[in-house]
């Protein structure tokens, strides 16, 4: 976490931001703790992104999607910028701990039973989003934190609404991270499902048990080229047998051919089993007690720390009014033809 600067905001909507956690080109994200003592991480846009459609919509239907999605696995909305409020912002649950990423870079790849209770965790994860109706897109080891209760998807910036009717699924370009990129969404992000986030979760594994992806290439172009060949398959050395049938059906090349989560899960409990770790609560307890690691840039948490009940019941309410409204909103940008 790095200080505020002098013309950083010291509030937003009463939370108390106390430094940033990072900066890019659509805003500024805030370490902030709410009246209540919870820790939140505080996303606002960019001043000269405000009257530019495209880039006013992005950010809103980033808000919609975490507002929409509901679950232990995803950093949950907290709270957002009423109407009309400038700059507009969002607050989401802080989580602390290294990426997937920084744990595999700096300790190396997971044993077969951490990472089949990784791909729990992250099945259940895509479960919550895709019954909420999304689509995540960018599911890579940089956008999974490793918490103090197990492994946690952030970063919705790339999400889709799975039904839209507008252009965000159905533009000519690719969107999303190459290295975790399915076959058809290197060709093109036209008429995408939720197959291409099961292929995300099957190259994140690979990531996790090998320090490597499934298509290693000199360049981007050639790495899209090599994705999107059918007679090209996932290099998949190194992956313990336990997991190598699982991985592998998530990489199918056809979306036809993937598993379902469902199937997904249970391929991963067998594995968990597999390796002796019998109970996945038990096993995803494991993996947060070997992967979690705190950061020295990491803020002290909030004194006196506060205890809060979950905030989401088994069953998921409805979306709220706030939820609504920018649903609303962001649905009209599509139907207008807004391209993200």
């Amino acid at each position: 976490m790095e200080p505020l600067r002098p013309a950083d905001p010291t509030e937003l909507g009463g939370i108390a931001l106390r430094g940033r956690l990072g900066a890019g080109g659509m805003g500024t994200v805030y370490y902030g703790v709410t009246p209540d003592g919870e820790q939140v991480a505080v996303k606002t846009i960019r001043a000269e992104l405000l009257e530019k459609p495209e880039a006013r919509g992005r950010f809103d239907r980033e808000m919609l999607v975490i507002g929409m999605v509901q679950g232990s696995r995803v950093a949950n909305l907290v709270a957002a910028s009423p109407p009309g409020e400038v700059p507009p912002w969002f607050a989401a649950e802080y989580v602390r701990g290294r990426t997937l990423s920084e744990y595999v870079t700096d300790f190396g790849p997971l044993q077969a039973g951490l990472a089949a209770a990784l791909g729990l965790g992250l099945a259940e994860a895509l479960a919550a989003i895709h019954e909420a109706g999304i689509l995540h897109r960018d599911l890579k080891p940089g956008n999974i934190l490793l918490g103090q209760d197990g492994p946690r998807v952030i970063d919705f910036g790339l999400a889709a609404l799975a039904e839209s009717t507008g252009d965000i699924t159905k533009t000519a370009d690719s969107i999303g991270t190459p290295v975790c990129m399915a076959p058809e969404q290197a060709r093109s992000a036209r008429d995408l499902s939720t197959a291409v986030d099961v292929y995300a979760l099957g190259a994140v594994l690979v990531f996790a048990l090998t320090a490597r992806y499934p298509y290693a290439r000199p360049s981007v172009p050639a790495m899209l080229l090599a994705i999107a060949d059918p007679a090209t398959p996932p290099d998949l050395s190194g992956i313990p047998e336990a997991l190598a049938g699982p991985v592998a059906a998530m990489l199918a090349h056809a979306p036809a051919d993937r598993p379902g989560l469902d199937d997904v899960t249970a391929a991963l409990a067998k594995a968990l089993a597999d390796a002796g770790l019998t109970a996945p609560g038990e096993a995803l307890r494991r993996l947060a007690e070997v992967t979690y690691r705190e950061q020295p840039s990491d803020p002290p948490p909030p004194e006196p720390p506060v205890t809060r009940p979950p905030r989401i019941p088994k069953n998921p309410p409805v979306p709220s009014t706030l939820v609504t409204r920018i649903a609303q909103a962001v649905r009209a940008e599509y139907d207008r033809g807004a391209r993200f």
